[in-house]
């Protein structure tokens, strides 16, 4: 080695000796280290969640449980899911149950779809009833895939292969009860107290009534009242005081009774009034109603809206008393969003996803409590409230 890279490195050796080993200026001893974590660290939640909580379905890895009333911003808990994956929460049983489709090769070979059964205190799987036909519908995760009806008794999961379908489903017992055929219709809506009613091609809605072995003892259709060819509602759709309201494209919204096993198609009315035609304001987004109590609807309204907007982001959330048929409050938002709903409790909070945030607001002053990251979130998402 030559006198000059000796040198060299001897300096270098001297640098980095001073550098990492002489103690900064001022520094003072550390405290002994934190005691390591054990792992697994499993958290037990409560039974009964606070109604503070919410599940945030991303439709595409898995489903969230959030708090979303404080700012912890805490992860609860996560179950598993993927694109077309629904999700019902019972008031009054300590279950979770999922439906969902996985093939045995990930994206081919044999198919199963099945419903999973969650411990609510866990999140651990406790039960699983597999569906028959490989027919559960695949178009993303949206309301009126899987519904209860029978106080929450009987599942129904949507079917389509285009051939459209209802499975009916004893939770408790954990089996298959029933196949119902509802050719050119879909989606479900709970009817009654045990049946459901489907949106039809017709423009109408057919009801059928079960019995408790999940057979069809009545069938009834509406009057055609959903005009598909020129201002068509939404399947999305919102309940206030046990009435389900869907907005229409151009901006109506039409109420429907389903609390009796007689549907009742009653009068529509428009959300936007004569102030607010010129800037063609209407209804837009995914999850675009939501309703709190008995009387507040509230909808996720675009404006300068036109043809083909209809799933696109929305500025404002617009607030209806429907016994009076008009609009009570106007909420701006701080960043256009595709998904609302409401938490269940006594002072509601509003809730709008918002890209990849989701957004708490203050529903009577439409102020911006708090901000939650959605890391890893890319689609369109369900958000449901804890009953």
């Amino acid at each position: 080695m030559s006198m000059k890279a000796h040198s060299v490195r001897a300096l270098l050796v001297s640098f980095f000796a001073l550098f990492f080993l002489t103690p900064p200026a001022g520094a003072v001893d550390f405290p002994e280290p934190l005691p390591a974590e054990p792992v697994p660290n499993v958290r037990t939640l409560p039974e009964r969640y606070p109604q503070s909580w919410v599940f945030l379905n991303y439709a595409s890895n898995r489903i969230e449980l959030r708090n979303v009333g404080s700012d912890s911003r805490d992860v609860e808990g996560q179950l598993q899911a993927r694109d077309s994956t629904t999700l019902l929460v019972p008031k009054n049983r300590p279950e979770i149950y999922t439906a969902d489709t996985v093939w045995s090769r990930y994206t081919r070979g044999t198919r199963t779809d099945y419903i999973t059964v969650y411990d609510t205190k866990t999140l651990n799987p406790i039960g699983e009833i597999v569906l028959p036909g490989a027919k559960r519908a695949l178009i993303t995760t949206m309301q009126g895939m899987f519904a209860f009806t029978d106080h929450e008794r009987m599942g129904l999961v949507f079917d389509f292969t285009p051939a459209s379908s209802v499975t009916v489903v004893d939770l408790i017992a954990r089996k298959v009860l029933n196949s119902i055929d509802i050719p050119g219709c879909s989606l479900i809506y709970p009817t009654g107290a045990r049946g459901f009613s489907t949106m039809c091609s017709s423009g109408t809605m057919l009801s059928l009534k079960l019995d408790a072995a999940g057979k069809v003892i009545g069938r009834r259709e509406t009057r055609k009242f959903n005009d598909l060819d020129h201002d068509p509602l939404f399947t999305a759709s919102a309940i206030v005081g046990g009435v389900r309201y869907f907005p229409s494209m151009h901006g109506i919204v039409q109420p429907v009774d389903l609390r009796g096993d007689e549907v009742k198609i009653l009068p529509k009315w428009p959300l936007v009034g004569a102030a607010d035609l010129p800037a063609h304001w209407r209804p837009a987004g995914w999850q675009i109603a939501a309703g709190e109590g008995d009387k507040l609807l509230y909808v996720l309204m675009q404006e300068h809206a036109h043809e083909g907007t209809h799933k696109d982001a929305s500025s404002e959330v617009w607030v209806f008393n429907v016994d009076t048929k008009t609009r009570v409050r106007r909420l701006r938002l701080v960043r256009p969003g595709s998904s609302i709903a409401l938490t269940q409790d006594a002072s509601p909070l509003l809730l709008v996803q918002a890209d990849q945030r989701l957004d708490v607001y203050d529903p009577a002053t439409g102020g911006l409590i708090r901000s939650l990251n959605l890391p890893g979130f890319s689609t369109r998402m369900l958000i449901q409230p804890v009953p």
